[in-house]
């Protein structure tokens, strides 16, 4: 980088009601109780400084970057109790999920060990409790060289991440830091405190109704108890340490055997065990609500924490899960004066599945803005399906129909078996509920497969291209490259499978959870999310650097604050980039929608 950087690592007061073991990034910052012991500076020419006093960073920061290990913690205090907002953010925790992968640990001192350099001595211990000015100096002391230490081990680290990290994704690094430290979007107190007393009101009365506790309906051994009471033996699955009851909400026992059991009191027992074990809403509401008192709405996003090197969510609020058309999305507001624009791009992974394995007919029908679905569902239930219209006689029905479709269309494509069709079905993920049996879901199966046969021939070149991973060898396949056993991505960044092994007819490679199996319909399906999180962050660039502030984003979609006054224009130069195809597959047909609103709903 041709800019100065400057190197900075917040030592803070803690103890062990107040700390960040127990609360978020966001409320441990924004406490009363928070108060610095010092910020270590490294300063661009090498020079060391303990300051107790950041803000002389004034001025000189405006035309700086500043590195710093996990940016979020260190900007979010130069924002909100300096005021200060440096010219670009550089973070090594981000650096290092890119380089080095997800399923390693990317703290400051594990990365010090990886790269064989000496470890953390901040004594944390001798500081527990203590403000500054009751510590004594030989603590002090220590205090400050471990602090000089700390921001030495970083500019270190950031020199050996660099060369591997593409300028593009240094400034969506940046971008995603900003969502945090610079926060914009405004919590609704009064409807997030509504909603708190409604899933409060709603727990009780599911209490009330079947006779039983909090405590005996959150429990799986007292849940099991109530059902034996009742006759029903439940069924156990495999979980992480061992066996443990089937009562998730997708296992079939509790969807067709509980919730539809001829008894109408064992019904109201798994509803309620449902509903009361569901506290998302309620702990979300209560976070957003405690958030709101403090000030705008940090928005913390992970950058590269899934393993496609998607974003993921952090700080104990996961703002790429918000239920769609949920009550708390209608609770992120946007200041006066302002609007937030939703742009969503369209179907996004199916357009880049077909385009990639050259599922021609599939792209054609996107291309020309044809309803994508309405074919296969034709063919599923051998009749003419159309696209429902209000007052239709038969909108319900068609509604279901294109909805087993859309299912189809949008999630066979990575190799669903039937098990998976069937169950999909039944949640009503892509429309209405539908129950089919298990031999119509291996029939639907089979449809998706033999009208998509370039699709399906792309899972086999995948399961070959694991040979390749695995060998190390180097080749190039659709629009990806592999070599040194990665698969190198659009962008130039990488999609690691660490320790990659075919062992039992089935490869496995390994992540932060464990080894996990991957074949080629799998491959694929990470391939298509990478590229799919490729093309977001190009868009985000070219949004940004058209003077817009994007204030959040999950997956596929972004949102962008802009003048109320000119929203409307704003809308259409954001959707013209959403749709534009990225220059390593121009000839792809992207869409995307949009909307205006007060708030995020």
């Amino acid at each position: 980088m041709d800019m100065k950087i400057v190197t900075l690592d917040f030592e803070t007061h803690w103890d062990s009601d107040y700390s960040l073991a127990k609360m978020t990034t966001e409320a441990y910052v924004r406490d009363p109780r928070f108060e610095i012991h010092g910020c270590s500076i490294r300063w661009p020419d090498g020079r060391y400084e303990w300051s107790r006093s950041p803000d002389k960073l004034a001025g000189l920061i405006d035309s700086c970057a500043c590195l710093a290990h996990h940016a979020h913690f260190d900007g979010l205090i130069l924002s909100h109790h300096y005021g200060l907002k440096p010219a670009v953010w550089l973070d090594t925790l981000s650096m290092a999920r890119l380089v080095l992968g997800n399923h390693l640990s990317v703290g400051l001192d594990s990365l010090s060990h990886h790269y064989g350099l000496a470890g953390k001595t901040v004594p944390y211990d001798e500081f527990k409790g203590r403000r500054w000015a009751e510590l004594s100096f030989p603590v002090q002391q220590s205090l400050i060289e471990g602090g000089r230490h700390d921001v030495e081990l970083t500019w270190d680290i950031f020199l050996r991440l660099l060369p591997h990290v593409p300028p593009a994704e240094l400034r969506l690094i940046d971008l995603t830091i900003r969502m945090f430290t610079e926060p914009a979007l405004v919590g609704d107190l009064d409807l997030l405190g509504r909603i708190w007393v409604d899933e409060a009101q709603r727990k009780h009365t599911l209490m009330n109704g079947v006779g039983v506790t909090m405590k005996e309906l959150q429990s799986s051994i007292k849940f099991a108890e109530l059902l034996r009471a009742e006759g029903i033996e439940p069924p156990v699955k495999p979980g992480k340490n061992g066996l443990i009851f089937a009562f998730a909400k997708t296992d079939p026992f509790m969807q067709e055997e509980i919730l539809e059991h001829p008894d109408e009191r064992v019904r109201a027992l798994g509803e309620a065990r449902l509903g009361v074990r569901s506290t998302i809403d309620q702990t979300r509401a209560e976070r957003l609500g405690y958030m709101a008192t403090r000030g705008p709405l940090p928005v913390y996003l992970a950058y590269c924490g899934a393993h496609t090197t998607r974003w993921s969510g952090g700080d104990k609020v996961n703002w790429q899960n918000f239920k769609r058309g949920g009550v708390i999305r209608t609770a992120i507001r946007s200041p006066e004066g302002y609007r937030i624009i939703k742009a969503d791009k369209s179907q996004i992974e199916c357009r880049f599945l077909n385009q990639l394995a050259g599922q021609h007919d599939i792209i054609e029908r996107f291309r020309s803005k044809e309803d994508p679905y309405i074919e296969i569902a034709s063919k599923a239930y051998r009749t003419l399906v159309r696209k429902p219209k209000e007052g239709d006689p038969d909108y319900d029905l068609m509604t279901q129909m294109r909805g087993t479709g859309k299912q189809l269309e949008l999630s066979c494509g990575y190799g669903a078996g039937a098990l998976t069709i069937q169950g999909t079905a039944a949640r009503g993920t892509y429309g209405p509920p539908v129950k089919i049996d298990i031999d119509t879901a291996l029939e639907w199966r089979d449809l998706y497969r033999s009208t998509h046969p370039r699709v399906v021939s792309f899972w086999h070149q995948a399961e070959n291209m694991l040979h390749a991973l695995a060998q190390r060898t180097r080749a190039t396949w659709s629009c990806f490259e592999f070599r040194d056993g990665a698969v190198i991505l659009p962008n130039g960044t990488r999609l690691l499978y660490p320790e990659l092994e075919f062992e039992n007819d089935t490869w496995t490679y390994k992540t932060r959870f464990g080894y996990r199996r991957i074949w080629g319909g799998f491959l694929v399906e990470n391939l298509i999310q990478a590229v799919s999180r490729v093309d977001i962050g190009e868009c985000m660039l070219r949004i940004k650097d058209l003077g817009y502030r994007i204030v959040l984003m999950e997956h596929d979609a972004i949102a962008v604050l802009t003048d109320e006054k000119t929203a409307e224009h704003d809308l259409a130069v954001i959707l013209e980039e959403m749709r534009r195809p990225p220059a390593w597959c121009p000839d792809i047909p992207l869409d995307a929608e949009g909307s205006i609103g007060e708030c995020y709903a």
